[in-house]
């Protein structure tokens, strides 16, 4: 059985399924940080989880919309202006799930059918059908003083979500976008095969990218409260930290089937997803194809205190004339994957590891991750090549000090040498020129699918978040980030060598390799990156936004190679969509 017939089959089962007996459903809140940040203020400040399992995102809009209206009333003699300027924001946002829908009620819609609420251009909202019709735009300008021409982007789509039936639900964005990268960006581009950060194919004229970009997805619940699924195009991101160590949403959309089942106070989520294993397929034929399976388990031990364990495989099969398909093995949705990798032969890219967070005195929330993607123990301790961890650990301090709507937060994040890259194994040395080991690694068209800096790097993160209770329209942020990285080095004779930042090498070229001992984080040509931005934002309407960024990034080094300085200032307006970031 291949591939397109075994997920066909397994789609059309669930919706067999859904067919039978289905509830309550609603389209999910992109990720965004900040908007997430406010959900995390939130539960922080009641100490309390709701019934949000947040390390995995993005969440439905019906979950928000609960945690909104039963957030602890004990607060409201407390909540600054600012507090409810936020609360409100959220329940509007999400105003076709709370109990008092007519928060988005107009008396009098624009030229009678445009704007019958207040924050949609569009929508019908009645028992059996709901859909919200809104525009997305954002035109950015800007000066760097590293580029011959100045970065812009330039996107305009729409945004479609509902349900049917209150039982099945829906969402599509759709955009056209054209985009000059600043210059760090372009370097990216260049040392990545050309792919953008974060998006798709590009139809390139010089240094702009002209992209079209389109993310969809259904959703519905197979057993009420407790077993929901969720099909389609799009981007997942596990953990409560700004990056991710284990799934971030910075690679490219790709195509997923995620099961999420709660029962008790656990949360039990199966993703399985389609990706690209590169961004350029030499044969001339369609991109070659990998897969990705994910299991992670959410546990609330107390109303405050939250474990997850994950495991992920990714993997790839080649037939006999070259085709790459999935493994039907792989869609158990409860064996553990690394005896059954094990069984196969060895060959998949096996991660393991935990997530945390614990909220405390309704101030603070500490988070974390750990990664294993290969544990030798017999050679543990000695510097072994074949043993890669990476690790996380942060803070968030809501109300700072006393002072009231001043949120910090910190974080460390550390990744060993050769972590998310694997081996060419013999299998699928065929389907790429001999690079078999980029269906393997922790990748998606070319891009990481956690930290775009890829790996043996310890990096320091800080934000401060600022909104003002006397004019809660305006929101400041400044991240401050410090990174140090050992990069691959050339001998004399034009070779890499390989020191485990570049996760799409081959990790068997490490020097030494398979007895390679010795390893130290940062080894290589140690590169140092300071990257500060400081963002303000104002909000006139519901989701309409006009930023005034400043960017400053520098990295040095040993090596004149990676020494630079880059100056980045820009003003953007986006409606209904987040930032365009570029903080790697």
């Amino acid at each position: 059985m291949n591939k397109k017939t075994t997920l066909s089959y397994l789609f059309f089962f669930i919706l067999f399924l859904e067919s039978l007996q289905v509830f309550a459903q609603s389209s999910n809140v992109p990720y965004d940080p900040e908007y997430y940040h406010l959900i995390d203020r939130y539960e922080i400040k009641q100490k309390n989880f709701g019934k949000i399992f947040s390390a995995i995102k993005p969440y439905n809009r019906q979950e928000i919309a609960s945690f909104v209206e039963g957030f602890d009333s004990t607060y409201n003699g407390t909540l600054s202006e600012a507090d409810k300027y936020n609360l409100a924001y959220l329940a509007l946002d999400n105003w076709e799930h709370m109990s008092d829908s007519t928060i988005a009620d107009v008396k009098k819609p624009f030229i009678k059918y445009l704007y019958r609420s207040k924050i949609d251009l569009l929508n019908v909202h009645q028992n059996d059908f709901d859909v919200h019709v809104n525009p997305v735009l954002l035109v950015s300008a800007g000066d760097d003083n590293l580029n011959a021409s100045r970065p812009y982007v330039n996107q305009r789509g729409v945004v479609i979500r509902g349900s049917i039936a209150n039982k099945v639900g829906f969402y599509l964005q759709a955009s056209d976008n054209q985009e000059r990268l600043p210059f760090y960006g372009q370097q990216y581009s260049a040392s990545h095969n050309g792919t953008f950060p974060g998006q798709q194919w590009s139809k390139s004229e010089g240094d702009v990218g002209d992209y079209f970009n389109a993310q969809g997805y259904i959703t519905f619940q197979l057993l009420k409260d407790y077993i929901g699924t969720e099909f389609g195009r799009g981007r997942n991101f596990v953990g409560n930290g700004y990056r991710s160590l284990i799934l971030s949403d910075f690679a490219n959309d790709y195509t997923y089937l995620k099961l999420n089942t709660r029962v008790w106070h656990l949360e039990y989520t199966n993703t399985f997803a389609q990706m690209n294993a590169s961004n350029v397929n030499p044969s001339g034929a369609s991109l070659p194809k990998k897969y990705m399976a994910m299991h992670h388990l959410g546990w609330n031990i107390t109303k405050n205190l939250n474990i997850g364990l994950f495991e992920q495989v990714i993997f790839s099969r080649a037939d006999s004339i070259g085709n790459n398909s999935f493994d039907i093995s792989y869609m158990n949705p409860i064996i553990f994957y690394r005896s059954l990798e094990h069984g196969l032969g060895d060959v998949d890219n096996i991660q393991l590891g935990m997530d945390l967070k614990w909220n405390l005195w309704n101030k603070v929330q500490l988070y974390g991750q750990l990664v294993v993607d290969d544990m030798s123990v017999a050679n543990f301790g000695k510097g072994f090549y074949g043993n890669k961890f990476a690790y996380q650990l942060g803070a968030k301090y809501i109300d700072a000090f006393g002072l009231s709507n001043l949120d910090l937060q910190g974080e460390v994040n550390v990744v060993d040498p050769y972590t998310y890259s694997h081996k060419n194994t013999t299998g699928s040395t065929s389907l790429l020129n001999g690079n078999g080991h980029l269906y393997t690694n922790t990748a998606h068209y070319y891009q990481e699918l956690t930290h775009p800096n890829g790996a043996n790097f310890y990096e320091l993160i800080g934000i401060i978040r600022y909104r003002p209770h006397f004019f809660p329209k305006i929101s400041a942020v400044i991240k401050g980030m410090y990174r140090e990285q050992g990069m691959n080095e050339v001998d004399g004779d034009g070779n890499i060598i390989n020191h485990g930042s570049n996760i799409f090498l081959d990790y068997n070229t490490a020097p030494g390799a398979p007895d390679a001992f010795d390893v130290k984080l940062l080894q290589g040509t140690k590169v140092r990156t300071m990257y500060v931005d400081a963002t303000l934002t104002y909000s006139p309407f519901h989701n309409i936004f006009v930023d005034l960024r400043g960017v400053f990034r520098n990295t040095s080094s040993d090596d004149a190679k990676y020494t630079q300085n880059e100056n980045y200032l820009s003003a953007a307006v986006r409606w209904n969509i987040g930032q365009r970031l570029y903080d790697f």
